[in-house]
């Protein structure tokens, strides 16, 4: 990786993007004209990055105040076309596929190391549906009111017991896990906050402190004041005690314990935390590190992929047999901004080798990266990347040329500086009100997850793409992940302590194996004939008795035979069905069932994509780069964007049959199908489509239909997105169910499928592949080819929490006819 000075000139021109038809030497804005020669631009910073003096810093400043409201002024009135096409598209294209004869304007772009621009994941438009801004202010609710989870209406209780610190231990003896290495400061600070942040069911961990002065009355005496996260009153308690004792002597565990009983009751103290307190106490006198441990994911060996193969059923690796090499390079990379300031994240792809922008740098806006939080997007090896200041996007502050082994790229000002002068800085921004507290803890934050992801790397080979901590997440073959203290760990402390016991977890099917099966029994029966009436259910029509009325109706219009040939009694809704899964790939973790959809239900969901019924609109299909939502509505000249299809997206109050649909999904990844429900929504809004965004209450985003017609494809990519530091829950996309609506030969006509296998009509190509896919035999990875009425479930994420960077996968361009596939998105825990 290489790592430039702060401040460097990228340039010495702007490279401003136009639309087809703008002139660059004709600008209709005339009022709006920006000079980026040095001696014009005012706002660039002298050669070695410091203002020359305080009364420059001033000067600049109000510049940029002005600048900062010519921008605003001419966005909000349809100004200045220039400002407003670099500042305010947001990543108007994720791939990039460079072309050598040019386009309308004879601009030839250059070829870089791979010809993609980064891009990332499917953007998160399931989640609202109308009155976008109206819905998300009141998801927000809980947090500008400062509330605990545990006082949010309704809800699911995997929602409410979650603990984030649920798989870390402090306590000794704790078996085969990893241990970690983290420094005493600031790791200890985080860590009780976050430890606080789980004991008092806090949605945002900064907010910790707030809620325990707003919510003094209703937490009552049990909870005493805890101060703020620069001067948390147990942590001073535990250092007063200390400075008691002779030469800051270390306290037993039984004086923790009894200092955090003053603060909190019995009941919301883990022993982890116990133990974590009495570390600090051994070790801050002498600067020592502490030490903990967590269980994690190790990829197994390829060897044990293929039982059948090598004619054995051991389970013991085979070192002579190694993985193929991978012709895909692409990786995910993560951006941290450490500033106190929001930045601009850009791709630079190299300079425009001919037409009217000839030898400019050809560059994309990737998005924003507000102060202390991240952005994530898809990569290959030798881009390069710049971070700008928002008002100013030709003074690059730090740039990159990444590695796969570098992919987590940081932008600290203080960077540079010794431990000592970075903490002098941090207090001076303190002092001057320019750091929070809350942007404080952030800080502090990310360097305890940059510590941890220093060991987890070592350990399992691979990047911590994750924001520590993660609870590991269960599955049938590991089920170990219970915490087997002895009665010397927890000294004689009291019983009434939470331990890290296994609870709320996600489940994940094993494959262990290439063509292990699992079976799966479900009692959503297939829909052989539609329903007389396909109404849009109600709340009500999710009420205990309604529901088995409903379901009981239902009976005769379904069948456990595809066919609808089976002998299944209409009275009996206790009838199930087999789903067989089997495991295609084990790293990434990706199985498939062939019989998951009857025609019946592929064809009324391609009638819904086509609008021969129901009210979804087909609109361009959208990505998004981690929290940044990015539209791909304008092409780039001389490439095709990354997701070159059209969408739209269905909620499981649609109808009966969608509504099924999600119960067998549920089934499938022998998940409650309640959680995949709004717990707590009133009737108006419900039926008018108002309140139907996942909150608390729904681990499952609406299921989005997909229309990809000649020539279209979509990229490598990952699915999963970056959650903010600042959410305790760290909410991510854990699960993605594909299900295929038409295959390789069929003919969609008039809005109907045909499975005619017609040489000259039906569908060829776009089947699904996993490029990074690890085998013995296929440098490609592996391809899944569609086939009506298939469902493909695949992981985002390890067991251990991490992202799982081998999940990336592609949509393959369809060579002939109409694709039709529909995309669900499950959460763990709660959607974003």
């Amino acid at each position: 990786m290489r790592e430039d000075e702060d401040h460097l000139p990228i340039g010495g021109e702007a490279t401003f993007s136009y639309e087809e038809g703008d002139d660059d030497d004709d600008d209709s804005d005339d009022d709006c004209e920006y000079d980026s020669s040095e001696e014009n631009n005012h706002i660039r910073n002298n050669n070695n990055g410091a203002p020359t003096s305080e009364l420059k810093q001033h000067f600049v400043a109000v510049v940029i105040s002005i600048i900062a409201a010519i921008i605003a002024h001419s966005y909000t009135h349809g100004g200045c076309n220039v400002w407003k096409e670099e500042l305010v598209k947001d990543w108007a294209s994720f791939k990039l596929k460079f072309s050598t004869v040019g386009t309308s304007n004879n601009e030839v772009y250059p070829t870089p190391i791979e010809n993609y621009a980064p891009f990332a994941a499917p953007s998160m438009d399931g989640i609202p549906t109308t009155k976008r801004k109206d819905i998300l202010n009141r998801a927000m609710n809980r947090e500008t009111n400062i509330q605990g989870a545990n006082s949010v209406g309704g809800g699911h209780e995997k929602a409410r017991n979650y603990r984030r610190t649920r798989s870390l231990s402090f306590c000794p003896n704790n078996g085969s896990k990893m241990e970690f290495i983290l420094p005493i400061d600031p790791s200890v600070r985080v860590l009780h906050l976050y430890y606080l942040a789980d004991a008092l069911k806090v949605d945002s961990n900064s907010m910790v402190y707030d809620y325990v002065v707003s919510s003094s009355e209703q937490l009552g005496k049990d909870v005493g004041s805890l101060g703020s996260y620069t001067s948390d009153t147990i942590l001073n308690e535990i250092d007063n005690t200390m400075a008691t004792n002779n030469n800051d002597e270390e306290l037993t565990f039984d004086q923790v314990h009894s200092i955090l009983q003053s603060y909190l009751p019995a009941s919301m103290i883990n022993r982890q935390h116990v133990c974590l307190l009495h570390q600090y106490t051994i070790n801050k006198s002498s600067g020592r590190s502490i030490r903990g441990t967590t269980k994690v994911y190790n990829r197994p060996h390829v060897s044990t992929f293929y039982r059948d193969k090598w004619n054995t059923q051991q389970t013991e690796p085979n070192y002579k047999i190694s993985a193929a090499s991978l012709s895909f390079t692409g990786y995910a990379a993560k951006f941290i901004n450490l500033s106190v300031n929001d930045i601009h994240l850009y791709w630079e792809g190299g300079r425009i080798q001919s037409g009217p922008r000839e030898g400019k740098i050809h560059t994309e806006l990737v998005g924003i990266i507000k102060s202390m939080e991240s952005v994530g997007t898809a990569s290959f090896p030798g881009h390069a990347f710049y971070v700008t200041p928002t008002y100013d996007k030709e003074t690059a502050l730090q740039r990159w040329t990444i590695t796969e082994d570098d992919s987590i790229l940081y932008y600290d000002p203080f960077g540079n500086l010794s431990i000592e002068d970075q903490k002098e800085e941090i207090q001076k921004l303190s002092r001057q009100g320019k750091l929070s507290d809350k942007q404080l803890f952030h800080r502090d934050a990310w360097m305890l997850d940059r510590s941890f992801g220093r060991d987890y790397l070592i350990k399992t080979g691979q990047v911590w793409l994750a924001n520590f901590p993660q609870p590991y997440l269960a599955h049938d073959d590991d089920v170990s992940n219970v915490d087997e203290e002895t009665a010397s760990q927890v000294s004689h402390a009291g019983d009434n302590m939470i331990t890290n016991d296994v609870g709320n977890e996600m489940h994940m099917w094993q494959a262990s194996f290439i063509g292990q099966t699992h079976m799966v029994e479900t009692s959503s029966l297939y829909y052989t004939a539609l329903p007389n009436r396909l109404d849009r259910l109600t709340k009500n029509d999710y009420l205990p008795t309604a529901e088995e009325k409903r379901m009981l109706e239902m009976r005769k219009f379904q069948s456990s035979d595809l066919k609808g040939k089976g002998n299944d009694n209409e009275n009996d809704t206790t009838t199930t069905m087999p789903l067989t899964l089997k495991v295609l790939s084990c790293a990434p973790r990706v199985l498939e069932t062939k019989r998951f959809l009857s025609p019946v239900e592929a064809q009324h969901l391609i009638d819904l994509a086509t609008g021969v019924k129901g009210d979804v609109v087909m609109k361009p299909s959208t990505v998004s780069a981690s929290n940044v939502k990015v539209n791909n509505k304008k092409k780039v000249r001389g490439g095709s964007d990354a997701r070159s299809s059209t969408g739209g997206w269905i909620h499981r109050e649609q109808d009966v049959i969608v509504d099924t649909i999600f119960r067998r999904i549920a089934d499938l990844l022998n998940v409650d199908e309640q959680l995949m429900r709004d717990q707590d929504r009133d009737q108006d809004s419900l039926e008018n489509d108002e309140e139907l965004l996942p909150t608390h209450d729904r681990i499952v985003e609406a299921m989005q239909l997909v229309r990809y017609g000649p020539g279209e494809e979509y990229s490598a990519h990952h699915d999963f997105t970056y959650p903010s530091i600042e959410d305790r829950y760290q909410p991510k996309r854990y699960a993605t169910v594909l299900l295929y609506l038409t295959g390789e030969g069929d003919v969609v006509e008039n809005g109907v499928r045909h499975s005619t296998k017609f040489g000259d009509k039906g569908l060829e190509g776009g089947g699904t592949t996993f490029p990074r896919a690890v085998t013995t035999d296929f440098h490609d990875g592996i391809k899944i080819k569609p086939q009506s009425g298939k469902a493909v479930v695949f992981y985002d994420v390890l067991p251990d929490g991490n992202f799982d960077q081998l999940s990336q996968h592609a949509g393959e361009k369809v060579e002939q006819g109409v694709k039709y596939v529909a995309n669900v998105w499950v959460w763990d825990p709660v959607v974003s």
